[in-house]
């Protein structure tokens, strides 16, 4: 049962939606029940076949009371940005999430903290607790290598955002060692790698960041945008 309105920001590629079931698994973890699910998979897949153009950003909304509505824009995702995008530590309280640490329709909390990132002239945030924990990025998931190992906040406090599945699904048959544990502010800023996900973008590096383990999981986004 829903507790709010909930949000998926979705790729459209050629007409399709690559990564589809997963942002249904989400909204189900949320609350969504089979109807609703029903309902938003129709609403989702008609809006992305009228859409014209190969690329597509899609918002698909699920109000309260289970309706969903579509939207396809050509806008990028925030973290889409030449040369990778940078990103300023942000000191924030803990979130409060729906069900399943699902995506909440009302970004404002998140939205706060991109605004005083862009304030100091960094494109995106990474929220911080305020015991110096990393929580999750503003507008993507955040991810580090450290010592060869993949790692990420835990969900929650991080939204158990599509990318984030995916990338935990991903690496261990990719033979990369992955770790969904704590991070603290100082090791997030001392990492070989640091990158965020989402998706829309896949898996872009943080701007001079960037390294083998991001770049091969960038790889595997864009071989499953363009063949799912």
């Amino acid at each position: 049962m829903l507790t709010q309105a909930l949000r998926e920001t979705i790729r459209v590629q050629d007409g399709r939606i690559p990564l589809l079931e997963r942002h249904l698994a989400r909204l189900e973890a949320g609350g969504c029940d089979a109807d609703v699910l029903a309902a938003a998979r129709a609403e989702a897949l008609a809006a992305a076949a009228v859409w014209p153009e190969p690329y597509g950003r899609m918002t698909l909304l699920v109000a309260p009371n289970g309706t969903p509505t579509a939207e396809v824009t050509d806008r990028p995702s925030t973290i889409d940005v030449e040369g990778g995008p940078t990103a300023t530590l942000v000191a924030s309280d803990i979130p409060e999430l729906p069900p399943g640490a699902a995506k909440p329709a009302d970004r404002s909390f998140w939205d706060r903290a991109l605004h005083e990132a862009q304030t100091a002239g960094a494109d995106v945030a990474v929220l911080v607790d305020h015991a110096g924990y990393v929580i999750d990025g503003s507008q993507a998931s955040a991810w580090l290598v450290v010592d060869g190992v993949l790692v990420t906040p835990p969900s929650p406090p991080a939204l158990a955002g599509v990318s984030r599945a995916f990338v935990l699904d991903l690496a261990p048959e990719l033979g990369i060692p992955v770790q969904e544990r704590p991070v603290s502010a100082a090791e997030y800023q001392d990492a070989a790698e640091a990158f965020f996900t989402t998706a829309v973008a896949g898996a872009i590096a943080v701007r001079g960041r960037g390294g083998p383990v991001s770049a091969r999981i960038a790889q595997v986004f864009s071989r499953a945008f363009a063949l799912e």
